[in-house]
């Protein structure tokens, strides 16, 4: 990528083909194919949770009358389910200080002597937004995923257990 903060009359920055060369770069480029590749990539990721959440929940559904039988398993889906409550306490304190730190940076008065200085800053503030949404929408489908494997994992051997 070029350096955009040189001078107008540096060569680095003026270069006469540079408009038909990024034009050329993009029709070969595989642009066109992206909303196909999402979709598709999309559509794998429906096909495999609609073959498996299916067979879980029956899994789980047929094994939950022997397990509330069991005292002791009962303790364990509770302290599954406890364990689940705190990490999802900590990502939501997560997500109260990220808004915290973006809300403390958005009240600064910044001083910007260019307009392309405050835009700068602003888009800066976005980005910070978006991050923070991002990270956070990642570790919550994490979390959940996780919650449901550990879930599916404790019923299957305490199925495994009781009908064996």
């Amino acid at each position: 990528m070029r350096n955009r903060h040189a001078a107008m009359t540096d060569p680095a920055v003026a270069r006469a083909g540079d408009l038909p060369r990024a034009r050329n770069h993009l029709a070969e480029s595989a642009l066109p194919m992206v909303p196909l590749a999402r979709a598709v990539a999309f559509g794998k990721l429906v096909q495999h949770v609609a073959a498996t959440q299916p067979v879980q929940a029956l899994q789980m559904t047929a094994a939950l009358p022997a397990l509330l039988s069991d005292p002791a398993v009962v303790q364990e889906a509770a302290a599954l389910s406890a364990a689940m409550t705190r990490q999802w306490m900590s990502l939501h304190a997560a997500w109260i200080d990220g808004l915290a730190e973006i809300g403390r940076e958005m009240a600064e008065v910044r001083e910007a002597n260019t307009v392309s200085k405050f835009v700068d800053q602003e888009v800066n503030l976005v980005q910070q937004g978006f991050a923070l949404v991002s990270s956070q929408t990642t570790a919550t489908i994490r979390l959940l995923e996780n919650f449901q494997v550990n879930v599916a994992w404790w019923a299957r051997r305490h199925v495994e257990r009781v009908s064996g």
